[in-house]
């Protein structure tokens, strides 16, 4: 056209109209409607009833209501008469819409024009009332559609079915299939699927899968799709025992899965973990001649979250190749995850390093699952390797990361490289947490380095994290170890100042450090606190204060505590009865120690015997006597 234009030729009505008529069959509505134009101003004629119709429906299928009616209203201009087709086009154009009002306006104005509304013309305006969910105002156009002459077809039934089963009522959706049966209008697969995917989507399966029976019954083939609606439920559910009955129950009534099928059983298998299940499937698809998809595969993966069997991810790889479906990160994570779970951790690094080399960018997920497989098999070294790679790789570290990497470290209580790693964190501007602080203090206190683990306590409250009562409780625990009990005693002091509650770890750890120096009033000095603070002491707790009082020669003050403990709701153990024992043994009072030992047993009689400490300390202390013979008994 434009080349007959460019020559000064003058196209005739019939090039016109074979350019309109094209470009409204493609749906280029802005085309078609310059051609329309441009026909307008040539005067070489007018465009037929044919090309307009076709303009209206190609605004209508383009959902341009105003736009249809704007041609609809212009076609009496160049002599054209609207008819049904035209009508209809504008009616489904409101319906598309869900424009019930607009629908219902037109439909009038065909019936003032003269035109009689046909089936067409009513399934549109029962499309629309479906479509903005009016099940009521559906029926009344089903009873004004009898009553002027024109029998509904499935079409309308189905649009009716649909807006009952919008509208949530399947009792009234199951009504107007029954009507539409009584009538001789044979339902079809849309009329009972849409009923089973109501019902499916509402939890009710049984439901569901009773209509998939009664429409087999019925002598209507389900297609995949009717299948999908039920297996789509089970996805979700996870219920595989019930998706395989339907998948066998599909086959022997001979309907053809989908991929859509597959991917949705795949998932159910998935979802159970069965990773074996969903290799089957992808076998069966590849079996049926049904091509697998990327979809497919990604859902398959899903059942290897737990998995450790290295053989099998090597048949999933073996179906992606004969599918033709290259590998993407999420296929070579799993690989990874995979061989780091069967403890294989050459395979699972041979995975990454196969995934770098093919030019695939490796992501945070394969490195992280590297180096936490390498962190939780205590190979930091390796873990910091890996660390390293992914630095340089250029891909943000979260501090999660580092967190693994610290954790990995500090099992192995090297204090030195794990301050290594805070140091990078730093650099890399990555904002260490508390949890990662208090793993590096309980690793310092742990060795015993007080110094160390104060200093990296001081350090976190001058930074932005927040210390908790494990940061606290770390570093006074540190301090009981050393037996320093002033320094115990001021970090839980500048803990209560900062807000810190103390709980039962923390009270246990300072009077551990009374304790071990002896301090029995100062160790029940602590319990009283902890008693104010409604903390429930614990068999810990008062052991640490009868070894308190036994370390300062006062044996009185132990048993008077020893005795006291139910009082707490705590029973005496075997530490307990053993630690007075003993202390009766350091204040050469054979007897005291027997008739301890002796009420152990009466009290543990059943449970737990003495060990051998109660007993070598009370022979020890009868030999100590000068009574070889009560110490040999």
């Amino acid at each position: 056209m434009r080349r007959i234009l460019a020559t000064c030729g003058r196209p005739t009505l019939v090039c016109y109209g074979a350019v309109i008529s094209a470009f409204a069959k493609a749906g280029d509505i802005e085309k078609a409607e310059f051609w329309l134009n441009a026909l307008e101003e040539a005067n070489v004629g007018s465009p037929n009833a044919i090309c307009l119709n076709m303009m209206i429906s190609a605004c209508a299928k383009a959902g341009a209501v105003d736009r249809a009616e704007h041609w609809l209203s212009k076609m009496p201009e160049p002599g054209s008469t609207p008819d049904a087709i035209s009508y209809n086009a504008v009616i489904d154009a409101c319906a598309r819409m869900g424009d019930v009002t607009r629908a219902e306006g037109w439909l009038r104005n065909m019936q003032v024009a003269g035109i009689a509304p046909n089936v067409v013309s009513y399934s549109s305006v029962l499309h629309a009332c479906a479509r903005s969910c009016d099940a009521r105002l559906a029926e009344d156009w089903l009873d004004k559609m009898r009553q002027e002459g024109a029998e509904p077809n499935a079409i309308c039934y189905n649009a009716v079915i649909n807006a009952w089963c919008k509208e949530g009522n399947c009792l009234r959706a199951v009504h107007w299939l029954e009507e539409m049966a009584s009538r001789r209008v044979e339902p079809t697969v849309n009329s009972y699927s849409t009923i089973i995917d109501k019902l499916a989507k509402t939890g009710d399966i049984d439901g569901a899968e009773m209509w998939l029976s009664r429409m087999a019954k019925a002598g209507i083939t389900a297609d995949a799709i009717s299948y999908n609606m039920l297996f789509g439920v089970y996805s979700k559910s996870g219920d595989l025992e019930r998706a395989c009955t339907l998948f066998k129950q599909m086959q022997d009534r001979g309907v053809k899965p989908n991929t859509v099928c597959f991917n949705l059983l795949i998932n159910v298998h998935a979802r159970q973990s069965d990773f074996r299940g969903a290799l089957n499937r992808l076998v069966q698809m590849r079996q049926h001649g049904i091509q697998a998809d990327r979809v497919s595969f990604n859902t398959a993966i899903k059942a290897f979250s737990r998995s450790a069997d290295t053989h099998a991810a090597d048949m999933l790889l073996e179906e992606m190749k004969l599918a033709k479906v290259h590998l993407d990160a999420a296929t070579f994570n799993t690989l990874i995850a995979t061989s780091a779970r069967a403890k294989d951790m050459r395979g699972a690094e041979c995975w990454l390093e196969r995934m770098v080399a093919q030019g695939m960018e490796a992501d945070a997920v394969g490195y992280c699952t590297l180096i936490d497989a390498c962190s939780q098999n205590g190979d930091g070294r390796r873990a910091e390797y890996w660390l390293e790679q992914m630095e340089s790789s250029g891909l943000q570290v979260a501090s999660s990361t580092y967190g693994l990497l610290v954790n990995a470290v500090a099992k192995l209580g090297d204090i030195s490289r794990v301050e290594r790693i805070f140091t990078r964190m730093e650099t890399a501007q990555v904002e260490v947490n508390c949890a990662t602080y208090n793993v590096l203090i309980s690793t310092c206190a742990r060795k015993g380095d007080v110094n160390r683990a104060e200093s990296w306590l001081k350090r976190m409250l001058a930074s932005k994290t927040k210390a908790d009562v494990v940061s606290y409780s770390s570093v006074i625990h540190a301090c009981a170890k050393s037996s320093d009990l002033q320094r115990a005693e001021a970090w839980i002091t500048r803990m209560e100042e900062d807000g810190v509650p103390a709980n039962v770890v923390t009270f246990n750890s300072v009077i551990n450090a009374c304790a071990r120096c002896g301090e029995a009033a100062r160790a029940e000095n602590w319990l009283e606190k902890m008693i104010k603070q409604s903390i429930q002491p614990g068999v810990l707790t008062f052991n640490s204060l009868v070894n308190a009082c036994s370390k300062a020669a006062d044996i009185d003050r132990a048993e008077r505590w020893m005795m006291q403990m139910p009082h707490h709701g705590v029973q005496p153990d075997d530490v307990t009865y053993s630690t007075v024992i003993h202390a009766c043994t350091v204040a050469q009072d054979p007897k005291r120690a027997e008739k301890w030992l002796e009420h152990m047993i009466s009290k543990m009689a059943g449970s737990h015997q003495p060990s051998s400490f109660s007993y070598n300390s009370v022979a020890q202390a009868w030999a100590r006597a000068g009574n070889p013979d009560r110490s040999a008994h």
